[in-house]
């Protein structure tokens, strides 16, 4: 196969992150555009080397009509040419959209991934190989960038996750399109990406053509580096991170307990990852977690609101206790009774709180409360032998003050 500067660029980039084994059984990714077809003849001039089974999936997402089923029938006979396994599916993308309330581009690499990983398991796939490259990297540093993220977001697209690798993540597209002509091998083009109607496409097609032209040639080379550095840094925090919980934090069923004397003695830096990492153990990833979010929860407790709460992100909060922060997960709201001694303290050890109950001669009238931790009752009008916790309002409260 001629033009081995990209045959040597994608092996280079295979062993530096170690993407495949000897023996892996590899799902390749084939839209049929350019990208991803350049993707299959990279990993078929490896089959041998590395002892290699390579396999073909297309996903129909129904996008472009009559176009969508050519591009469809386009890699199935190159799966046929080839000589190898295809599986395809068809899902109409913008209906889902529609239904899971999700923009297009967000749904449709949902579907797309969640069908690559049912096809890897059903054929015991090792690596599911996508054709994302240098470009697109540069493109999703700037798309993050001008809407604001932090060090996750930055660090761009990740050479692998779990079993997801990209060989061509440090190959740019001229080079690509240059091997592709080169040795005569035909792709598919979607002409929707030549039309600048789309956030990705205007930075694509507008903003880094004029970045190259009046700033910096090199732009492309230059973003790939610093989301280079800036995964490298996240990563050092992530794993710091990860060490900090086990001594700072307690994790419970559906909530997670901080010790604020020793997370106060952290970094801020630190103590936004800290937030982040609860919030994905408990809700399973970061969706919907904003940076706004994440500083808001930390503005609580640098202010001392003891009993505040603000939501991350779906179903999951963060509470500002006397000498906890507890991030927790929103459950079925239920009523609960518990027999109190009046007066006296309380600990409910299923709720992770303590009530505190004392009687002041005072009219109730007299009292302004706005703390939601504190209960004033009247004696003359309540049976005091049980009260509700529901009525109370003090679920997920380390320490809850209620007098009567």
């Amino acid at each position: 196969m001629k033009n081995s500067e990209f045959i040597d660029k994608l092996k280079d980039t295979v062993r530096h992150f170690n993407l495949l084994q000897k023996g892996d059984r590899v799902l390749a990714a084939v839209s049929g555009g350019p990208d991803s077809v350049a993707l299959l003849y990279g990993l078929l001039s490896l089959k041998s080397e590395l002892d290699l089974e390579l396999y073909i999936a297309h996903l129909n997402h129904k996008l472009r009509g009559v176009e969508s089923d050519k591009d469809e029938r386009f890699v199935k006979a190159l799966a046929k040419q080839l000589k190898l396994d295809f599986f395809s599916t068809k899902i109409d993308v913008i209906r889902e959209a529609k239904k899971q309330k999700l923009n297009l581009e967000e749904c449709a690499r949902e579907i797309r991934y969640r069908y690559l990983d049912k096809i890897a398991g059903q054929i015991k796939a090792d690596k599911i190989a996508t054709g994302h490259q240098a470009d697109d990297q540069a493109e999703t540093f700037l798309m993050r960038l001008i809407r604001g993220a932090g060090g996750t977001g930055l660090s761009g697209i990740p050479p692998q996750r779990g079993k997801i690798i990209r060989p061509l993540i440090r190959i740019k597209r001229e080079e690509i399109e240059s091997f592709l002509k080169v040795n005569k091998i035909i792709s598919r083009s979607d002409l929707s990406n030549y039309l600048p109607d789309h956030f990705r496409n205007k930075i694509r097609l507008i903003l880094l053509p004029k970045i190259k032209k009046d700033f910096n040639p090199q732009i492309i080379d230059v973003l790939n580096r610093t989301a280079d550095i800036i995964s490298s840094q996240q990563e050092y925090i992530e794993k710091t991170c990860e060490r900090i919980l086990h001594d700072v934090a307690k994790v419970r069923k559906n909530k997670i307990i901080i010790d604020l004397k020793k997370f106060t003695g952290y970094d801020i830096c630190l103590q936004r990852e800290l937030i982040r990492q609860c919030v994905g153990m408990l809700k399973g990833d970061l969706n919907q977690l904003s940076f706004d979010a994440v500083d808001r929860s930390l503005d609580l407790f640098h202010r001392k609101r003891t009993g505040k709460k603000i939501r991350l992100a779906s179903k999951i909060w963060l509470e500002v206790c006397e000498k906890e922060l507890i991030v927790f997960k929103e459950g079925k709201k239920q009523k609960s009774d518990y027999p109190l001694t009046l007066p006296g303290e309380e600990s409910l050890i299923d709720w992770g709180i303590k009530i505190k109950s004392e009687f002041i001669k005072c009219k109730p009238a007299k009292f302004n409360n706005r703390n939601q931790n504190i209960a004033f009752l009247d004696q003359e009008k309540q049976k005091l032998w049980r009260i509700s916790s529901r009525i109370l309002k003090c679920h997920l409260t380390q320490e809850t003050m209620c007098q009567f």
